[in-house]
């Protein structure tokens, strides 16, 4: 072996080694970076911000988060099989507003308002996943022509007012407490535990990771994915109609603009937990850490006296970084 090429030899062994040196800060970083960032933004807005790290403030933003956070079980799962819902902020605020009409207008007891209101925004997920499969409706339109509608039904239901509800078992889910915690974060975190085990355990969690990974497989499988679509946007609506339903119950009243902002929020923070928008990759207790970063950071912004602009600059940076990272380990794998 001549000089020259041992020379070659050397040089093609160093760039070997400083790519697979790449790929492991680049794969330790996409592994932890849900992590990294909740840790930091704590330690940095309690350094900042005196207020930030008490139990009053994690019990208010836990609260807030509440909500969002069971709207966004049923967004994962849908990008989970390679889809999005769009409407799920409209669905939540539609829901929550013929609840509360049903309530306060028309006396129909609270658990039959309850029920309806579920049964009604799942019936509006199985439309969405039946224009999609049936109709081969793009979601991404689908879901956005819907929430045009739902928004149009919101207004019709309210006629531009908020309704509000006085009625004590209306409230109880939003304003109960429990040892001190409110009931709307006992149940966000129930709910995020069971689907969890859904996903992870049962022959249904199976087939929306056989279907996200590998549509073609799922059905050469005897998966039928139609229907499974179907179930998967009827289950969204249903979390949906619950997040609105909560909401409208903690507030005592539902709100005309209630929920408008979980439909991108929503998609945001499966994203920053790791669920792949390709689909059929990522973890639901990733979302919860999502959802958690978007409340962190607006709570720590809003303490720091930042303005709604500004924050909404921060959210969507730390977004574009998750997904820049997401993307760049993909390649290199």
């Amino acid at each position: 072996m001549t000089k020259l090429q041992a020379q070659n030899l050397q040089n093609l062994n160093d760039n070997k080694e400083a790519g697979n040196t790449t790929q492991k800060l680049l794969s330790f970083l996409n592994k932890y970076m849900l992590f990294i960032i909740l840790i930091g933004s704590i330690i940095t807005f309690s350094i900042l911000s005196p207020y930030f790290l008490t139990l009053k403030n994690f019990l208010a933003l836990g609260l807030t988060i509440s909500v969002i956070g069971i709207v966004c079980i049923g967004q994962t799962l849908c990008v989970l099989i390679r889809g999005f819902d769009l409407s799920v902020g409209f669905n939540a605020g539609f829901c929550g507003m013929v609840t509360a009409y049903l309530c306060a207008n028309m006396r129909i007891p609270y658990i039959i308002c309850l029920l309806l209101g579920l049964a009604l925004g799942g019936l509006v997920g199985l439309v969405n996943g039946m224009l999609i499969t049936k109709g081969k409706i793009n979601p991404l339109i689908t879901t956005l022509a819907t929430g045009f509608v739902l928004t149009g039904g919101i207004l019709i239901v309210s006629k531009g007012y908020s309704i509000i509800v006085d009625d004590t078992q209306f409230i109880f889910l939003g304003t109960t407490k429990i040892l001190g915690i409110p009931l709307p974060i006992i149940i966000m975190i129930l709910l995020f535990i069971v689907f969890n085990i859904i996903l992870k355990h049962t022959v249904f969690g199976r087939w929306i990771y056989c279907m996200g990974g590998n549509p073609t497989a799922a059905k050469i499988a005897g998966i039928n994915i139609q229907k499974l679509e179907m179930q998967v946007y009827a289950l969204s609506g249903v979390m949906a109609a619950f997040g609105g339903i909560l909401l409208a119950s903690r507030m005592g009243s539902a709100q005309t603009s209630a929920g408008s902002t979980y439909s991108l929020d929503s998609v945001a923070a499966s994203v920053l937990g790791g669920i792949a928008l390709a689909g059929g990759e990522g973890k639901i207790f990733g979302t919860l850490g999502g959802v958690a970063i978007i409340g962190i950071l607006q709570n720590g912004l809003v303490m720091l006296g930042v303005r709604q602009e500004y924050q909404s600059i921060a959210t969507g940076l730390v977004l574009i970084l998750a997904v820049l990272l997401q993307n760049m380990n993909n390649k290199k794998a």
